[in-house]
């Protein structure tokens, strides 16, 4: 029987994507009636809104590059970037998140990211983990032992070759994307007010 603080977890766990919108939404809108002003995504001349940029590009290639060979569910996904780290849709997501906080910067933003977001997710690691480990035993422990969890220490051969447009629409990265690219537009937008 789960305690009250593994039941809040579980909770959390299975909403941080609908906690971290919210969270970030807010922090947008003090940020907007703080009269926050974002950097230009575009300007050339803007170093910040071309690491913000940089950033939220990298995240997207990441997160698409790992859902084109993830197969949830069905088989332990050891190739490509899952072959550098154990996570790298989390490192895809969290690159994203500081994309966007370079983007808008304001250093509240950044500590929100960096703290409960990364709180958030470490959680969400623990429960796959778990859940991993009982499907694929001794394949998931000499994967475990052989690959980090978030920083790469090696690059293996061959990393880019089992990638799949079928599959990186199967995992609906598209929303991902589509998600990113609005919020590039919105930063660009919330510039003009």
């Amino acid at each position: 029987m789960d305690t009250r603080w593994q039941k809040f977890v579980k909770l959390v766990v299975r909403n941080r994507v609908r906690i971290s919108v919210l969270v970030f939404v807010a922090l947008i809108l003090e940020d907007v009636l703080t009269g926050v002003r974002p950097h230009n995504p575009f300007d050339i001349h803007d170093a910040m809104g071309i690491l913000g940029l940089g950033l939220v590009i990298a995240g997207l290639s990441v997160r698409s590059w790992a859902a084109g060979i993830l197969h949830k569910r069905t088989q332990l996904t050891t190739t490509g970037p899952y072959g550098i780290v154990r996570n790298p849709l989390y490192i895809g997501s969290f690159l994203l998140l500081l994309g966007f906080c370079a983007l808008i910067d304001d250093a509240e933003n950044i500590w929100f990211a960096i703290g409960p977001f990364a709180i958030l997710y470490v959680l969400k690691v623990r429960q796959e983990e778990r859940v991993l480990s009982q499907a694929f035993g001794e394949q998931w422990l000499a994967y475990a032992r052989s690959t980090p969890r978030f920083l790469p220490t090696r690059w293996p051969r061959h990393v880019f070759e089992s990638w799949r447009l079928p599959q990186w629409m199967a995992n609906r990265e598209y929303r991902a994307t589509i998600t990113a690219m609005a919020g590039v537009m919105a930063v660009v937008a919330w510039r003009w007010l």
